[in-house]
C-alpha cells in the first residue's frame, strides 16, 4: 500500500504511480489537455492500477455522449470486478461505487456519496470537483457553492488552493454573489495563471454585470494562457464572442467562431457543439444571416440522436437539426420521450422540463411564436433543471 501526496490510499506496489496520479489530478483540475496521456502511461507502468482506470471512467463519462457512456459502463463493470473480493483500498472502493452510480445514473445517490467521502477525505480533490461538475448538471447553484465552501479550510495553504478557490468563484456566481465570485476568481488566476475554470468564473461575473469592455479584455489577455488547455478553451471563446455580441460587433463574433468554435465541433466533444449551436441562434436573434453554418453542425448531431446521457446536450443537439430540417429531428424527438419514461435523474428531467424545452424550440423554427411563448411558460420557472449557468439557458429567453 502507498499513499499520494495527500495521504490517500492507493492499493498499488508501483511507487512512481502515486505522484503520477497526483499530476493527473491536478491537470484535471488545471483543464489540461494531457490528462488522458498522463493516465495512460500510468496504466502503461501498472496496468491494474485502481484509480487511473477509475479516473479513466470518470473522464469517459464525462465526455457526455452514449458511446463514452457505454464505454464508462464496462471499466467500471471491470472494475467491480477487480474489487469484489475486497481488493484495493477503501478510498479505491469508494471511487469505483462512485463510477457505478453514475453509469446507473443515480444521480442522488452519488451526490450524496461524493459528500460522504469528502467528509472522510477532506483532500479528494478529484470527488471535489466532480461533486461540482455533478451539482453544476444537476441545476443546483447553491449546493455548488456551499459543497466547496465547506472545503475551503481544508485546503487553506495547500498547493492545490488556486483550483479550489476556482471553483469556488463559479459556484458563488452561480449563487449571484458576483462580488465575492470575482475576488475568489482573480485570486485563483494569480495563483494559477492557467486554471481555466477560475478565468471562466471571472468572465461569468462580468457577463451577468454587463461588463462588456472589461470582459474582452480579460479573456484576450488571458489567452496565452490556454495553449495546454483542453477543449474546454473553446467555451472561453463562447464566452469572449457573447461579449462581441453585446457590443454589437457581430463580424467579430464571426471571426471567432470560424476560427475557434466551429473548427471544434469536429471533435465531437457535446460541449464544442453546445457553443456552437447557441451562438449561431444568438447571431440569428441579432438579425445576422449565418449563410450555412448550420449543416456541419446538424452532421454532428446525427450521430446523437439516440444518446439519453446529458438532457442539456441532446437539447443543444437539437438545434441545429431542426434548424436544416433533418429528419433527424424526429428520431431525437423520439428519443427524448422514451427517456422521459426511465426512472432516472434525467429522464424526470426531460419529462419535466425538456419535453416542452424541445417542443419550444420546434414552434419557434416554425414560426410558432404564440405557442412557443405557452410553452416557454410551462417550463421557465424549472429551466435550471437541465443544468448550465444563468449564461447559458439566458438562451431560451433571447430566442423567445
Amino acid at each position: 500500500m502507498i499513499e499520494t501526496r495527500d495521504g490517500l490510499p492507493l492499493s498499488s506496489e508501483v511507487t512512481s504511480t502515486a505522484s503520477a496520479l497526483d499530476e493527473a489530478i491536478e491537470s484535471y483540475l488545471a483543464t489540461r489537455a494531457d490528462t488522458p496521456r498522463i493516465i495512460r502511461q500510468i496504466l502503461v507502468d501498472d496496468p491494474d492500477n485502481l484509480m487511473a482506470r477509475c479516473l479513466m471512467g470518470y473522464l469517459t463519462k464525462l465526455a457526455g455522449d452514449r458511446v463514452n457512456g457505454q464505454r464508462a459502463a464496462k471499466l467500471q463493470r471491470a472494475l467491480a470486478s477487480h474489487v469484489e473480493g475486497g481488493a484495493g483500498s477503501a478510498w479505491e472502493r469508494s471511487h469505483v461505487t462512485a463510477l457505478g452510480m453514475w453509469v446507473d445514473e443515480d444521480l442522488d445517490a452519488l451526490l450524496h456519496h461524493f459528500e460522504t467521502m469528502l467528509n472522510a477525505y477532506p483532500h479528494d480533490a478529484l470527488s471535489l470537483r466532480m461533486l461540482h461538475y455533478l451539482y453544476f448538471y444537476h441545476g443546483d447553484s447553491r449546493q455548488m457553492r456551499d459543497s466547496v465552501g465547506a472545503r475551503l479550510d481544508a485546503y487553506a495553504g495547500h498547493r492545490l488552493e488556486g483550483y479550489i478557490e476556482g471553483m469556488y468563484a463559479f459556484g458563488l456566481e452561480e449563487a449571484g454573489d458576483y462580488v465575492e465570485a470575482e475576488r475568489f476568481g482573480r485570486r485563483a488566476v494569480e495563483r494559477n495563471p492557467m486554471d481555466l475554470w477560475a478565468t471562466h468564473a471571472v468572465a461569468h461575473v462580468m457577463q451577468m454585470q454587463g461588463r462588456v469592455d472589461e470582459g474582452i479584455r480579460w479573456l484576450q489577455d488571458m489567452r496565452p494562457q490556454w495553449a495546454d488547455g483542453n477543449n474546454f478553451r473553446f467555451h472561453l471563446c463562447w464566452h469572449e464572442s457573447l461579449f462581441h455580441l453585446a457590443a454589437g460587433d457581430l463580424e467579430q463574433v464571426l471571426i471567432i467562431y470560424d476560427e475557434d468554435i466551429a473548427p471544434a465541433v469536429q471533435d465531437d466533444f457535446y460541449l464544442d457543439l453546445c457553443n456552437a449551436s447557441s451562438l449561431l441562434l444568438r447571431l440569428e436573434a441579432a438579425g445576422c444571416e449565418v449563410g450555412e453554418r448550420w449543416q456541419p453542425l446538424a452532421e454532428i448531431a446525427e450521430q446523437h440522436v439516440q444518446d439519453a446521457e446529458l438532457v442539456f446536450a441532446s437539447l443543444h443537439y437539437l438545434m441545429p437539426l431542426l434548424k436544416t430540417r433533418s429528419a433527424a429531428a424526429d428520431v431525437l424527438m423520439a428519443t427524448l420521450h422514451r427517456w422521459a419514461s426511465t426512472d432516472t435523474d434525467q429522464g424526470h428531467v426531460v419529462r419535466d422540463v425538456a419535453l416542452d424545452v424541445a417542443a419550444f424550440l420546434g414552434a419557434l423554427n416554425n414560426g410558432e411564436r404564440a405557442r412557443a411563448a405557452a410553452l416557454q411558460r410551462n417550463f421557465r420557472a424549472d429551466l435550471h433543471r437541465i443544468g448550465g449557468s444563468h449564461a447559458q439557458r439566458e438562451l431560451f429567453d433571447l430566442i423567445a
